[in-house]
């Protein structure tokens, strides 16, 4: 039955009684063969929406691996459709279409999950773009939190074929050897440093002063260490697992057990001993472009012909953007870090604790009448006040529109959080500037916000008072995560903890895509266990567009039938229909609560 009435809508056929049987399977042959050739995947559920649209499943759960909670990027390449996925046990996957199915994408040297086997490249943020015929992809390393518990972030190119790092540790080897002495690595020692010692090198000393000790074997793999100096055979290192304790935190080789305080996880990390085998690595072609403290490509773009790239997580030194013309010379855009912007707090480098730790996403507009990029970064806490940020790109590099030392007073929509000031909080404010699109000559910004997902909008991208407006949330006359409803569980616990009544929201991400017609927002549904918003009081993830930015209209209410589905997320184009991924996983957190889903606009 499938078959038929694929077949009525692709050949307008209204009726099969004439058609003779050898026709039939005629015709039945030459579709299949269409489809098979053109890489798509077949129906494997359909579901009609609350807006009379028809979607499909067109993808097992999680690819056969329920740890696959969520597909974060998807993108079109030479044919196919590739979908790369969060996983935070084996390492992140890469898969694409082939036929009217899906095969798994096996990174360099046959490697399936985490790019090279690292299980801590697990992609809670990702992006890839199409850049001078490459795919680019940029993967990600850790969770939200003061813990790093990263390798840094990495980009890699694929030609369909072949791999190649171009943002890895594994670009080049600038050192490497044996460990054959420790001292000074213990807690609480006399010394927050420690060195480690290969007899059998005769460096110049502090030639690797400002590197990174990369440890590649033994239980303690991948973990990293700052080289301060050296000596001609002893590396004089310093641990930064947590941000905000500059010269007080003790290098430690054993096995640690850590705890990030918010939100909640623990971890583990392996002990360094004698016998371990080591790289060194110097300069921005390293993870993190050399700073391991970048955790995450948070959003890759094109624009006039460069590839743009913003980094995040990045709780210690702050948030980066950088370009490049050709894929091997990349470009830091100043301010050095968080758009500048900085609290005072002597626990982190030279008194400055960053406000914007990650730049979330990036995007060209013309509202302003000439073609701008755009960003967004989320503010952390400090007295120089939390919540969104937003800049634009000039010739002298990022120039904030939306901050609260914007100009002379503390009201207006340039302030921070969009006018939300210094009062503003993840509980109740304009959080993070999650998603940024452009539609029908206005620039538009999805909101993550504990208070309720909102999407405002600007006209000129100005940094003036009154340049930003509810589309919804707000005073848009539609409420605040949409529907408005609260997410019990973590109202109830949230009210306990912070001592006053704390109203948590069910809807609390908005991911924006825009089409020609249609300005779609996926929303992200709160699910963490340890702060109340567990299972039981899911719904599902919910769809809406709009066709002007002033009416929304309710696509999918229930995760498309299943509860469990928590983000709605990753849109992309794919021979002509929209796809998106519906996702499993944790806010934040780590795990999830099954594997990932994409569904295809079918009309």
């Amino acid at each position: 039955m499938k078959t038929l009435k694929l077949l009525k809508r692709k050949f307008k056929i209204f009726s099969t009684k004439p058609m003779t049987i050898s026709l039939l399977l005629f015709m039945i042959a030459i579709l299949s063969s269409c489809y098979w050739a053109q890489n798509i995947p077949a129906a494997l559920e359909t579901i009609r929406a609350k807006d009379g649209s028809v979607w499909e499943r067109v993808n097992e759960s999680g690819f056969g691996d329920e740890n696959n909670y969520s597909v974060v990027a998807m993108k079109e390449y030479k044919g196919h459709l590739y979908a790369l996925t969060r996983n935070d046990y084996d390492g992140c996957e890469l898969w694409r279409t082939k036929g009217t199915g899906w095969e798994q994408v096996s990174f360099a040297n046959g490697a399936t999950n985490g790019i090279y086997g690292n299980t801590l490249i697990n992609n809670l943020f990702a992006d890839m773009v199409v850049f001078q015929n490459k795919l680019y992809i940029g993967f990600s390393s850790g969770f939200q939190g003061s813990n790093r518990r990263s390798t840094g972030c990495e980009i890699w190119r694929y030609d369909g074929h072949t791999w190649e790092p171009v943002i890895s540790d594994l670009k080049d080897i600038d050192e490497f050897g044996t460990i054959t002495g420790i001292s000074g690595c213990d807690d609480h020692d006399s010394e927050t440093t420690a060195r480690i010692t290969d007899s059998t090198k005769n460096w110049i000393p502090d030639q690797w002063a400002g590197g990174v000790l990369q440890i590649v074997s033994g239980s303690g793999r991948f973990r990293k260490f700052d080289i301060i100096s050296n000596t001609v055979n002893t590396l004089v290192i310093q641990d930064n697992e947590l941000s905000g304790q500059t010269g007080t935190e003790f290098t430690i080789c054993s096995n640690m057990h850590y705890i990030n305080p918010f939100p909640p996880f623990e971890y583990d990390t392996g002990a360094v001993s004698i016998g371990d085998t080591y790289e060194i690595g110097i300069g921005i072609d390293e993870n993190g472009f050399g700073d391991y403290w970048n955790r995450a490509v948070n959003c890759m773009v094109i624009f006039q012909n460069r590839l743009y790239v913003s980094t995040g997580i990045s709780y210690e030194y702050g948030a980066q953007a950088y370009w490049t013309e050709d894929g091997e010379t990349w470009t830091l855009i100043p301010p050095e870090r968080s758009f500048n912007l900085f609290h005072d707090d002597p626990t982190y480098r030279d008194g400055k604790k960053p406000v914007v730790v990650t730049i979330l996403s990036m995007c060209p507009s013309s509202v302003s009448g000439e073609e701008v990029l755009y960003a967004g970064g989320t503010g952390s806490t400090g007295n120089a006040g939390r919540c969104a940020r937003m800049a634009k790109l000039t010739e002298n590099g990022w120039e904030v529109i939306v901050d609260s030392g914007i100009d002379d007073n503390d009201t207006g929509t340039n302030e921070n959080g969009f006018g939300d000031g210094m009062g503003c909080t993840m509980y109740n404010g304009n959080f993070m500037p999650w998603s940024l699109a452009d539609f029908k000559g206005k620039l538009y910004v999805g909101i993550n916000s504990i208070g309720g997902a909102r999407v405002l909008f600007t006209t000129n991208g100005s940094s003036e008072d009154g340049s930003w407006f509810y589309s919804a949330g707000g005073d848009s006359g539609i409420p605040n995560g949409f529907d408005g409803k609260l997410n019990e569980g973590m109202t109830a616990e949230m009210t306990k903890q912070l001592g006053k009544q704390t109203n948590c929201y069910d809807n609390i991400v908005a991911n924006l895509f825009a089409t020609e017609d249609y300005l779609y927002a996926g929303l992200i549904t709160s699910y963490v266990p340890p702060l109340g918003a567990t299972e039981e009081h899911l719904h599902g993830a919910q769809l809406w567009k709009t066709a002007d930015g002033k009416t929304w209209q309710q696509v999918i209410d229930d995760g498309f039938g299943d509860k469990q589905v928590t983000h709605i997320q990753s849109f992309t184009i794919y021979k002509g229909s929209l796809y998106l991924s519906a996702g499993k996983g944790a806010n934040s957190l780590v795990g999830g609560l099954g594997g990932c889903k994409i569904y295809r606009m079918v009309r």
